[in-house]
């Protein structure tokens, strides 16, 4: 059967593949030293801790293996995630428990909220570059992306003016913490300022949040949620995947009461439900009275991670022309090489001649030709032992690239 021209539009006109997941599965394909991968080190997962949570949850909910009651998510996860958040500091006086919903994962959460708020040809304005996943999510839906140049500190709030003058804007989709792929974080001011435009021109605020507490020097400052106030229009996503472990797909959204009802049909009319017993065991795990402790072992790893790559890079790779970013926490380290041109073409390169794999960073940018000199490293997964092997790649890589790129200019 010709299958070509069974699909449906979005299929054929929407869908992309995961540029992260088609550079990851090269590089494993080659064998490469992977330096790129976002995701949390397997080692870090308390697996036993888990097991025993589940068994718990088994004990303790006689119905957690059939169709969930709760549909928005466990009450009583729902109850902590409330706690948690208000005494962080990072929830407005409106927010109960009840405008807690529960997702599959942050990515979940992102696709549902689109289903819900935008229709074809809406624009997002979204950070420049930010996570290619998230395009992903709003280019299925037929949205138009808008960037905007990413500073230290946050937006760069002369571009977002420019901007929001010239065309209009229906959302904000945000990383503000440790941002992927920068690790930039959005300063307490900045957040307020971007919230006055928000009022201004009347757009909603996405704020995705999963590495909020993968923090090493500096915590992150405040939230768009609690800074706006009584103004409802920030939507706040988090997630487990990073902090216990990206298996158990548990994320969650805090939105209005009438977003709420939205998503509970969407969520109705698509998977009908979440599974209880991973969210009681999430429960759990959580409410144990060490989660704290737990944090502070998971950031001490990864700052280790952090301060060893950064060091190798710098001393190995950094003659050779590459310049990096240094993260306050998250998973990312980005860099650029101001005398390559074509970074994917080099990154395809460093895999097959060298072993060694990044991202190219032309693939976080929503609009195409940009980010060609940059990159992105995830400390997350790599020692200090790889890191240095890692680094001596990338030096090499360098020397060779560069002898080739003479090589080509003088013919």
């Amino acid at each position: 059967m010709d299958w070509s021209n069974r699909f449906s539009d979005i299929v054929r006109e929407r869908l992309e593949d995961s540029a992260i997941a088609v550079m990851m599965n090269i590089a494993a394909r080659e064998g490469a030293l992977l330096l790129a991968a976002g995701e949390p080190l397997e080692d870090l997962c308390p697996s036993k801790r888990l097991k025993k949570a589940f068994e718990r949850a088994h004990e303790q909910e006689s119905h957690t293996w059939g169709y969930s009651h709760s549909r928005t998510g466990v009450l009583l996860l729902r109850r902590w995630i409330f706690e948690r958040m208000k005494s962080d500091g990072i929830l407005p006086g409106w927010v109960s428990p009840d405008n807690i919903f529960i997702t599959n994962g942050s990515q979940e959460g992102l696709s549902l909220l689109t289903e819900s708020l935008f229709d074809p040809g809406d624009t997002v304005m979204v950070e420049s570059p930010s996570y290619p996943d998230a395009f992903g999510v709003f280019r299925k839906e037929g949205l138009e992306l808008a960037g905007v140049d990413l500073l230290p500190d946050g937006p760069d709030i002369g571009s977002m003016e420019r901007l929001l003058s010239d065309r209009k804007v229906k959302a904000f989709y945000t990383i503000p913490s440790f941002q992927n792929p920068t690790g930039f974080s959005t300063s307490r001011e900045k957040k307020i300022r971007i919230l006055e435009l928000a009022r201004k021109y009347d757009f909603l605020v996405i704020e995705d949040e999963p590495y909020r507490d993968i923090s090493f020097d500096a915590a992150p400052q405040g939230s768009f949620l609690a800074a706006a106030g009584d103004d409802d229009r920030v939507l706040y996503m988090g997630s487990f995947s990073k902090t216990i472990s990206p298996g158990l797909r548990c994320g969650w959204i805090v939105a209005p009461e009438p977003l709420v009802e939205v998503l509970l049909k969407l969520r109705t009319a698509g998977t009908l439900c979440l599974p209880d017993i991973v969210q009681q065991a999430v429960y759990e795990f959580v409410s144990e009275g060490d989660f704290g402790e737990h944090l502070k072992h998971i950031c001490e790893v990864y700052r280790k991670n952090r301060d060893a790559m950064v060091d190798f890079l710098r001393r190995l790779a950094g003659p050779e022309g590459l310049e990096i970013n240094v993260p306050s926490g998250g998973f990312f380290i980005w860099g650029e090489i101001p005398w390559i041109k074509d970074i994917e073409r080099f990154g395809l390169f460093a895999i097959k001649e060298e072993k060694v794999a990044f991202i190219p960073g032309t693939h976080f940018f929503p609009g195409k030709g940009m980010g060609r000199d940059s990159l992105r490293f995830s400390f997350a997964r790599v020692t200090p032992e790889m890191a240095e092997e890692g680094a001596k790649r990338m030096r090499d890589a360098l020397i060779k690239y560069r002898m080739i790129q003479e090589g080509e200019n003088r013919e």
